[in-house]
């Protein structure tokens, strides 16, 4: 069973990807359809309906092409930390993922009316083309053991996409917004000269202040020689490539980073994030203490364009379901008081979705 820590910069990206995934996949149905649809063994007892195996596995069965696409086969077999002292296996978070958004589903759809909204001609007519692609690509044994036929597929497509047009209408009224100020994310180089040794144990020992002085006489010649031109026959040859000079240099810890205020305060501390916060693009800080050793940074970026941009997708999509969350346990609370995952479904018959 493998293992890894779930936090800061993972723990964001990877609820940015998970979030962007149910949205797409979760918009299934509810309601009744003129032809006969296939339910299947009950999965989720909701709202007074059975939720039958094959709705339930279209749900699963995307998530976990997705997933093993992404991250592997093995991706199943992960624990993930979700606190200091609290590990969840992956499995056990995606099987309950899934049958929330279902739940969520079924809300958006049962509000349909009240928000006076309904499909379109066009709108049907893509939802059917979509439910024709995606029932060709499910093989006889698939549409055998997960008891899905064409009607299913059908409904789940167009209820898709009318509680995808609920769920717009009520973000869009919410106006949820995040400023560069709040995504931002900045790169810079960290010409770094440490003053600690790392033994072959792993034994970390900070180095004696001769050793410590010696570092530091290093950090201001290399500080002069990034701010004076180079010459040659009196004439300038170019500017300094920071990262030759951390080759040359030896120092094996420096490297071009992206991060986020809160970040760069964790891992400097203040007083050299607001050395850093202080640089303009393009230009060098002076040389900078640290309880890690003495720094130089290069400040690439102050705003990183993309990063901030993939940043505030991110913060958005956090947002916009933290603000559904509240709304999703209203309606709960109104329409399947009695609904939990852990008596509303029928286990035995889930486990058939194998991960």
């Amino acid at each position: 069973m493998s293992k890894f820590m779930w936090s800061g910069k993972l723990h964001k990206r990877m609820m940015a990807l998970i979030l962007s995934v149910m949205v797409l996949i979760s918009f299934s149905g509810c309601g009744e359809s003129e032809t006969q649809v296939t339910k299947g063994d009950t999965v989720i007892l909701f709202m007074g309906q059975e939720i039958g195996l094959g709705e339930v596995y279209l749900y699963a069965n995307t998530v976990i092409e997705d997933y093993e696409k992404m991250y592997g086969e093995g991706i199943w077999d992960t624990d993930v930390s979700v606190s200091s002292d609290k590990s969840l296996n992956m499995e056990d978070i995606t099987r309950r993922d899934i049958i929330e958004d279902i739940v969520h589903v079924k809300l958006l759809c049962a509000k349909a009316s009240e928000y006076k909204v309904d499909l379109s001609e066009a709108e049907t007519e893509e939802a059917k083309r979509e439910a024709d692609d995606f029932y060709k690509n499910l093989t006889d044994q698939q549409l055998s053991d997960m008891q899905i036929n064409y009607e299913l597929v059908q409904l789940v497509l167009r209820e898709n996409a009318l509680a995808s047009k609920v769920y717009d209408k009520i973000i869009a009224s919410a106006d949820i917004e995040v400023s560069d100020e709040d995504a931002r994310e900045t790169t810079f180089y960290d010409l770094f000269f440490e003053v600690y040794s790392v033994a072959s144990s792993g034994d970390v020992k900070r180095l004696d202040d001769e050793e410590g002085m010696a570092q530091y006489e290093r950090a201001l010649q290399a500080y002069n020689t990034l701010n004076n031109p180079i010459e040659s026959g009196g004439t300038v040859t170019g500017e300094v490539n920071i990262e030759g000079l951390a080759e040359y240099y030896g120092l094996k810890n420096s490297s071009y980073y992206t991060m986020t205020p809160d970040e760069i305060r964790e891992t400097y501390g203040n007083d050299v994030a607001d050395t850093i916060y202080g640089l303009e693009d393009g230009s060098y800080s002076l040389v900078t203490k640290s309880d890690f050793g003495y720094h130089i940074f290069y400040m690439k970026a102050l705003t990183d364009r993309q990063a901030t941009d993939t940043h505030k997708e991110s913060i958005l999509v956090q947002r916009k379901n933290e603000y559904m969350e509240g709304i999703y346990s209203e309606w709960l609370g109104e329409l399947d008081p009695d609904y939990t995952y852990e008596d509303s479904v029928v286990f035995s018959t889930y486990e058939k979705i194998k991960f």
